[in-house]
């Protein structure tokens, strides 16, 4: 975040992916990590959760909210989903969780950890000059960006404890997209207006899903996503958790 003029040293350790979000995904186990450059093809490495010095302590401090958001959201999907504990029901900003994910596929690429196959990628973006600003405020997103869930109705999803994170590159190798797993669920980040000749997968998929509903067979969760945009969002309902 250098380009804002307004760092205060010294640089900080940041999480790639926030500490607390790990912690959750790692409950009483370990942590692990694979898909890295820096990693052999398939494999799979117990290691801390990993750390860059990629923000000042003002910028890293700024930023916690969304970190906060993020715990909140994971913690509460962990939870309706590992077991059956009556109707209960959490809501978070779903423009926070997108600015999350963002913060985080950004980190990873400016520390260097993001490849395709085992190619490490520049870390560049599309939309490099609008990060910030998307970052900042909601507002800067473009029309139509944000958040896809690309399950459909009938899909079964396996509830793993896992956060895995893919880019999608343009003819330039610049980053344009991302697609994330999130504890057995599929989702794109899209950080520009949709074309549909470069993601036909986002045709029929749920844009900015409004709730997750977790349905048991004498309860009900829901994990409530808001939206500021104005306007109408789809319920993304799951049944059957199977356990892993």
């Amino acid at each position: 975040m250098k380009e804002l003029g307004s760092c205060v040293p010294p640089i900080s350790g940041e999480h790639i992916i926030s500490n607390s979000v790990c912690q959750v995904l790692m409950g009483d186990g370990d942590s692990s990590i694979s898909g890295l450059p820096w990693l052999e093809a398939g494999e799979v490495k117990i290691i801390a959760p990993l750390q860059a010095k990629c923000l000042c302590t003002k910028h890293n401090s700024g930023l916690s909210p969304l970190d906060a958001a993020a715990h909140y959201f994971f913690a509460s999907l962990k939870s309706y989903l590992e077991k059956d504990a009556g109707s209960r029901h959490a809501i978070i900003s779903g423009h926070d969780l997108e600015r999350w994910l963002l913060k985080t596929a950004k980190a990873a690429a400016v520390s260097r950890n993001l490849a395709r196959g085992r190619e490490r990628l520049s870390g560049a973006f599309s939309r490099d000059e609008a990060i910030l600003d998307m970052l900042d405020d909601p507002r800067h997103w473009p029309e139509g960006a944000g958040l896809y869930c690309t399950m459909n109705t009938g899909d079964v999803t396996e509830n793993t404890p896992r956060f895995q994170l893919q880019p999608f590159t343009n003819d330039d190798d610049d980053i344009e997209a991302l697609a994330f797993n999130i504890l057995g669920f599929g989702f794109v980040l899209l950080l520009d207006s949709p074309d549909l000749s470069k993601h036909p997968g986002l045709r029929d998929a749920k844009y900015r899903p409004s709730r997750i509903l977790i349905s048991y067979p004498a309860s009900t969760n829901w994990l409530t996503l808001s939206w500021d945009d104005g306007k109408a969002h789809e319920v993304l309902t799951v049944q059957w958790i199977r356990q892993r």
